[in-house]
């Protein structure tokens, strides 16, 4: 399947380095992200819920992205967004690993009650849904969560995916790619139940920018987009259409999509296919440790 990109106006700078030996290297300008967040749910009737929801097993999943890619040789940078209070025990395991976490839990409470999920601030224009029954929060906080990937600056390039996918291979020459071009956004387009052009971002490319992070932010908390979602695809459909998403290139030139990692979006599956393909990653460390999941 085709990806949609967007391209820049901005020249890429030239930066020269003084006082340095000549063979330092340079520090990579690139992460894999991904977003871990806890909430609360019926486990007896929500499939996707229990799968990938309680803080232990979320917990897991992080650590069995991390142990995957090590698997496929890749050695970059990885930062999570998490969301929620976790046990030492799952952050000395998410640390050990390397992952750099960046907490957003009090920036989503200063624009969200932390209340029962489903009460949004009148404030707050969040649309009702329209089509689709994707995930059951009405309450804006999924809205939000991946935004943040735009707010990661110390990194030019961002590579973010879903706990519930499965590489295959190393995602660093699709990343570095991507950072040869003035690629500024990719995502995979999506038109399943819509009946319009959407993205889907279980896996995205994307360029940290504090504007394009305010301007993101605006729309999703005022409700500046078409809902089905109600998670970050909304917005982000909004801010890059995808129907005209290669017509913006720098200078007029169109930016085709780079190449893909080798992967696959298992979704609710994607336990038992992490463990299939990589074992070594299975279990994890105290997975059996199960809390209630905190908001």
């Amino acid at each position: 399947m085709a990806a949609i990109g967007v391209g820049r106006q901005r020249p890429v700078p030239t930066l020269l380095l003084l006082g340095l030996p000549a063979f330092a290297a340079a520090p990579p300008r690139f992460a894999v992200v991904t977003t871990v967040v806890s909430r609360p749910c019926d486990l007896a009737v929500d499939r996707i819920c229990r799968a990938h929801h309680t803080q232990t097993k979320i917990a897991a999943l992080a650590y069995k992205l991390g142990c995957q890619l090590s698997n496929v040789g890749y050695a970059g940078p990885k930062a999570i967004l998490m969301h929620g209070v976790y046990a030492p025990s799952s952050m000395a395991m998410l640390a050990a690993q390397g992952w750099r976490v960046h907490n957003v839990t009090a920036d989503l409470r200063a624009l969200f009650p932390a209340g029962v999920p489903g009460r949004a601030r009148p404030a707050l224009q969040i649309p009702p849904r329209r089509a689709g029954v994707v995930q059951p929060r009405n309450d804006g906080w999924a809205t939000l969560y991946k935004l943040y990937a735009w707010s990661l600056v110390e990194f030019e390039l961002v590579l973010h995916t879903d706990l519930d996918v499965v590489f295959s291979a190393s995602p660093e020459p699709a990343i570095r790619a991507a950072l040869a071009t003035r690629l500024v956004f990719q995502a995979l387009p999506e038109e399943a139940y819509r009946g319009y052009h959407g993205l889907n971002t279980h896996i995205m490319l994307l360029r940290p920018n504090t504007d394009v992070f305010s301007l993101l932010m605006t729309n999703a908390v005022r409700g500046h987009f078409v809902p089905f979602t109600r998670t970050e695809q909304d917005v982000l459909e909004t801010v890059f259409p995808p129907e005209v998403g290669e017509e913006w290139g720098a200078n007029g030139t169109a930016v085709r999509a780079v190449p893909w990692p080798h992967h696959k979006h298992w979704g609710p599956d994607a336990d038992k296919a992490i463990c299939r393909r990589h074992a070594a990653c299975c279990p994890a460390p105290n997975e059996q440790h199960d809390p209630s999941p905190a908001r």
